[in-house]
């Protein structure tokens, strides 16, 4: 019970060490009704047992005593000596006493107790902390893929990320309970400011966005337009039709409006292989749709997309346009700002459905994200992300590289 009270009455881990082994010479005897715990361990030994010297011995032995772990009960000519007789009792003895732990064995029952509670208690605040974070920066992924003005959603992530990282250490209940509630209050602002700005414009719903469960919005989108089932294998990554009759992926012209604001923004297999080469891996020297179309397939998979969600991306934006999708889900779901890729994903076919998707910007946002990351990076000496790190490990940063230039 010592041990376990000692985090939460302050007691130093050295003195907790020191306690520990002195009860290595104590015996349960020396507990009962009448006798005494002293324990009678030379300094040499003693020291030699802690692995320390016998000054800081000393010194660490004072400050026991000082907190009213130990006592010295000392001998006339100050030895520590002892005799046990056939049933183990103390004859005699003069050494550390260690009886003020008994004396305060309720206080530390009652510490270890109180402690635990509170362990939880702010095990809740911080993850209470850590969902408006979350909340935060799905909210402010939405503002920055639908390019809502008026809107200063960087502001809150920084404010957010700086109090989880000022948090991280505190146990102080009343300071995290005020971060927290003034986190959380940040994180309803700007939901508010999102679905009003949204709701003026006639955008998509904010339940599009990933929130942690048990917060408002984290219901899966529905959508009123069912999705005509497509009838292409996708399994091998390179079929030739989608579910409507005149898609062929072979057709290197734009077939639907997501394809066709992708070229408008120049982006093709190799923009997004260099933006997220930690998601695709490809034969030859330049990636493919076909590829891509592949990988994306593993990616609904792998983050337990449904396969009516993939079928109905492929309808509306066609296979280039789904995979593309799929991708960039996948990507923000990696970095955690996205915690449920299947609702975000079906918010994207919404915003596919009533024209309002905005995917080649989506996609030069995360450039500008890994061309940042990268400087930062550079500048600090610090390691590159994991996916430029791969680009490096397969030799393919030629080309593809330049592209985040």
């Amino acid at each position: 019970m010592f041990k376990r009270a000692a985090p939460y009455l302050g007691i130093p881990s050295r003195l907790v060490h020191v306690v520990d082994t002195l009860m290595s010479w104590s015996r349960p005897v020396d507990w009962t009704t009448g006798e005494r715990p002293i324990v009678f361990p030379s300094n040499e030994k003693l020291s030699g047992k802690l692995g320390i010297g016998i000054r800081q011995l000393q010194k660490t032995l004072t400050s026991a005593a000082r907190r009213g772990l130990i006592a010295h009960r000392d001998s006339p000519n100050g030895n520590r000596i002892g005799s046990r007789g056939k049933d183990g009792r103390l004859i005699y003895a003069y050494g550390i006493d260690l009886s003020p732990l008994g004396v305060r064995y309720q206080e530390f029952v009652d510490a270890a107790e109180q402690g635990r509670a509170a362990d939880v208690r702010v095990n809740v605040l911080r993850k209470r902390l850590s969902a408006a974070r979350r909340r935060i920066r799905s909210f402010a992924q939405l503002v920055e893929d639908e390019a809502i003005t008026g809107i200063d959603a960087r502001l809150v992530v920084e404010l957010s990320e700086m109090a989880t990282r000022q948090m991280r250490e505190v146990r102080d209940e009343s300071r995290l309970m005020a971060c927290v509630e003034q986190i959380e209050s940040r994180s309803a602002e700007l939901a508010k400011a999102v679905t009003k700005a949204l709701a003026s414009s006639g955008g998509p719903s904010t339940d599009s966005h990933s929130s942690p469960s048990g917060e408002p919005n984290d219901a899966p989108i529905t959508t009123t337009i069912q999705p005509e089932n497509a009838k292409a294998n996708y399994s091998s990554g390179l079929s030739e039709k989608s579910g409507r009759a005149e898609y062929d992926v072979r057709n290197e012209r734009p077939q639907t409006e997501v394809e066709k604001d992708l070229k408008k923004h120049g982006i093709d297999p190799e923009f997004i292989a260099a933006v997220v080469p930690e998601l695709i891996f490809f034969g030859g020297t330049s990636p493919t749709w076909g590829e891509l179309i592949g990988t994306a397939e593993r990616l609904v998979n792998q983050t337990a997309i449904h396969k009516s969600v993939w079928d109905e991306a492929c309808r509306l934006m066609g296979q280039k346009g789904a995979a593309a999708s799929v991708i960039a889900t996948a990507h923000k779901h990696s970095r955690g700002d996205v915690d449920r890729p299947g609702a975000y994903l079906r918010g994207m076919n919404k915003n596919a459905a009533s024209g309002n998707l905005n995917l080649g910007r989506t996609f030069h946002g995360l450039k500008d994200s890994v061309r940042t990351e990268g400087m930062r990076a550079l500048g600090t000496g610090g390691p590159c992300s994991i996916g430029q790190l791969a680009l490096a490990a397969l030799g393919r940063t030629g080309s593809i590289g330049r592209r985040l230039l």
